[in-house]
């Protein structure tokens, strides 16, 4: 009842409490972030994800899958294992209970999974170890698209300039690659031919693992001089590689061209990505997947991004050019846009109908000027508590304008009521506020 008596007592002093209210809660809504769900309803989510090329489903699931399982099973906080076996990767999603830090998470995934780094296949790479709060969506999908360059060289221009360049924005976690086609050399063997030449595949892969070499060969000291040696057998163009030895025959020497077609080629032809715009659909395409920063907002990071690619637009080489293919804060955009108008179209129902039923343009001011204030001066108390602006809270704005309206009609009942028996509006106010308990 304290802020009813100063309220009633001191108006002047109400009106620049509600003043300070609105200004404060108007400059910090501004610097709240917009995400589509709240943190704490997001769990934290781990993925270890093992590449183990040329390997068939099953023997990925035994001899890596199977392994990581068995040793990621006892961390703390799990709630749900979810792991895939495919031709060339394993994949494990761990999710975490939501009171559990992400970073600690991840950091004994990371620990768990070094014990048995050696008891992996040679052949496999490292497994890597990825974090994310919000699952692992992209965020968004830039395409890359030209009418003249072929996969290759935007697949190469990707990633020796785009993913720097993405990666330097801030709120951004990782970036991944859609439909790269990384340059390769193909060496197409002629069965036919390799048997005419008593040759086998394996002598062939012999030849050409022992013979492109780049490797050190010590040092030379001198009085004055230091000099590192190095033995330098690398290919550095296909036709190098053609000339390539293989064996020696009595008559002459078998080289990698008489058994084989060597070209420049992709390391996988079963990469593709394709773009639902317009302008990019019957276009040669990369795509860069973009993932949001744990707590990043959605929203914000949309608008960096934005920005990033109107930048890189004007740099690009001719015939390049990047547009959006994908962006999930559309849809978290549109679905707080239509929330905001629910707390309008309520507003403006709340004050009609008080007008309509009681008739009084002085009850309607109450109710008319508590909303505002009660729920902008809410956009404070988000700051102050590092909340973020998020379907749950605006929904439970609409719920707060029924609980503000009904104590606000409570209110001005009580007060009125007592100015139609012939009290003052003061001794109404002051006694007909101690009426209401809550309001």
């Amino acid at each position: 009842m304290y802020i009813t008596e100063v309220s009633i007592k001191r108006p002047v002093v109400a009106w620049v409490m509600s003043l300070i209210l609105i200004i404060f809660g108007i400059f910090v809504f501004a610097e709240l972030p917009v995400r589509e769900l709240p943190d704490g309803i997001q769990p934290p989510v781990v993925q270890v994800q093992t590449d183990y090329k040329s390997a068939s489903a099953e023997i990925v699931d035994e001899e890596i899958t199977q392994k990581l399982e068995d040793v990621i099973g006892g961390a703390e906080g799990i709630k749900n294992i979810d792991s895939s076996s495919l031709n060339g990767r394993s994949r494990i999603n761990i999710q975490f209970n939501t009171d559990i830090d992400l970073d600690d998470a991840a950091n004994d995934i990371r620990e768990r999974v070094a014990r048995v780094v050696d008891n992996l296949p040679s052949e496999s790479n490292p497994p890597q170890i990825l974090k994310q709060a919000a699952g692992f969506t992209t965020t968004m999908w830039v395409a890359l698209t030209s009418p003249t360059w072929d996969d290759l060289d935007l697949g190469d221009y990707a990633e020796r300039y785009l993913i720097d360049a993405f990666s330097s924005v801030p709120n951004v976690g990782r970036i991944l690659v859609g439909g790269l086609r990384e340059l390769s050399v193909r060496v197409w063997i002629d069965p036919i031919k390799l048997a005419a030449n008593n040759l086998t595949i394996q002598e062939v892969e012999r030849a050409l693992r022992n013979e492109n070499l780049n490797v050190p060969a010590g040092t030379l000291e001198a009085n004055n001089k230091d000099l590192t040696l190095n033995i330098d057998k690398s290919y550095s163009n296909i036709d190098t590689i053609k000339q390539l030895p293989l064996r020696k025959n009595k008559d002459k020497v078998v080289i990698l061209s008489d058994v084989a077609n060597i070209e420049f080629g992709p390391v996988s032809e079963k990469t593709l990505f394709k773009a639902q715009s317009k302008n990019a659909l019957n276009l040669k395409t990369v795509g860069i997947g973009i993932y949001a920063k744990s707590g990043a907002s959605t929203v914000e990071l949309s608008n960096q991004i934005k920005a990033k690619i109107k930048e890189l637009n004007k740099s690009l080489p001719d015939g390049l050019s990047l547009e959006i293919a994908f962006n999930r804060a559309t849809y978290i955009g549109a679905a707080i846009e239509e929330v905001y108008k629910s707390l309008i179209i309520a507003f403006v129902l709340v004050v009609l109908i008080i007008y309509l039923f009681l008739g009084n343009l002085k009850a309607v001011i109450v109710p008319a000027v508590a909303l505002p204030v009660s729920l902008i001066g809410s956009f404070l108390g988000l700051y102050i508590f590092d909340l973020s602006i998020n379907i749950f809270v605006l929904l439970s704005f609409i719920l707060a304008i029924g609980i503000i309206t009904d104590d606000s009609v409570i209110m001005t009942d009580a007060i009125y009521t007592r100015i139609e028996n012939g009290e003052t509006p003061l001794v109404a106010a002051y006694k007909g506020s101690k009426q209401i308990t809550f309001a």
